[in-house]
């Protein structure tokens, strides 16, 4: 009998989180990676080849699953090409459940809302998660920025975003994916997850100088300089229209929505911003003077 998960982006945001938490529930996971033999996976996760470019790899993977955990790797914008032959496959194996992430506020001009449709056309069971701005946002895109020079520099202005931790994400695909009858009962509406409030950059500025013990400063931008100073950085133009679009949404007061269903699908809070600054301190903490 099928009962192996199958995670696409397992090494990504929320996929390294999720096969971690699949695990700690006992159950066998594939790990969905264009190069298994390069994998950095957890013990216990079963890497197997899936690489959206090659269609062949699609059928393969989903050997021996009987649920998936889908996303659109962030480089794809053609996702009927990319994931039509894995959503295929999905329907034609009868999958007991989908979870496919999406994002907050996700509209038809978007990838993401042809992936959600894609996959209830084939009539999988399905549990859309739409998740807010990640925190972890601030490890990666804003890392660097925050460690060396001690400031935040975009383009939202005094926006508010309401901050979701990638493991809320991870937590409540796990819960839809372990627990169908509980959490896919949510499937429509799709699940919304966003943190318990929502904060503008400079709140994130003033609680990262709380807890690192010195000054961290929002610099907001124009989003003429804004573009300008990602493209310098040698960033993929499509990378930074997307960012763009992110600073323009949290201007406008798109993305400062709250809501309870990370709390309902799991029976505790959404982590807070500021757990989520302490617990990752150190990512941002200054080299010290060699000794």
């Amino acid at each position: 009998m099928s009962r192996a998960v199958l995670v696409t982006g397992a090494t990504g945001t929320v996929g390294r989180h999720l096969v971690t938490d699949l695990l700690a529930a006992g159950q066998d996971v594939r790990a969905g990676v264009p190069d298994p033999a390069g994998a950095d996976l957890p013990p216990g996760a079963v890497p197997v080849r899936l690489d959206f470019t090659d269609p062949a790899t699609a059928r393969p993977a989903l050997d021996e699953v009987d649920r998936l955990f889908l996303l659109r790797p962030p480089a794809i914008s053609d996702v009927r090409t990319a994931l039509g032959p894995l959503i295929a496959a999905a329907r034609d194996r009868g999958l007991h459940q989908v979870v496919v992430l999406s994002v907050m506020g996700v509209n038809p001009l978007m990838p993401h809302w042809r992936m959600e449709r894609m996959v209830r056309a084939a009539g999988l069971p399905c549990v859309a998660v739409r998740p807010a701005y990640f925190a972890q946002n601030l490890l990666t895109a804003f890392g660097e920025d925050i460690r060396q020079r001690s400031e935040l520099r975009l383009a939202a202005g005094g926006g508010r975003l309401s901050f979701v931790d990638a493991r809320d994400v991870a937590a409540v695909a796990a819960r839809a994916l372990t627990d169908p009858q509980r959490v896919g009962q949510r499937s429509q509406p799709p699940l919304t997850l966003t943190g318990p409030q929502a904060l503008s950059f400079a709140d994130a500025a003033a609680l990262l100088s709380s807890e690192l013990g010195r000054t961290i400063r929002y610099r907001p931008q124009r989003l003429l300089d804004r573009r300008r100073d990602l493209l310098a950085r040698g960033l993929d133009p499509t990378y930074v229209r997307v960012q763009l679009v992110i600073d323009i949404t949290t201007r406008l007061g798109l993305a400062r929505k709250i809501t309870t269903d990370v709390a309902e699908a799991l029976g505790r809070p959404a982590i807070p911003l500021v757990d989520f600054l302490r617990d990752h301190r150190a990512h941002w903490l200054r080299p010290g003077p060699s000794t």
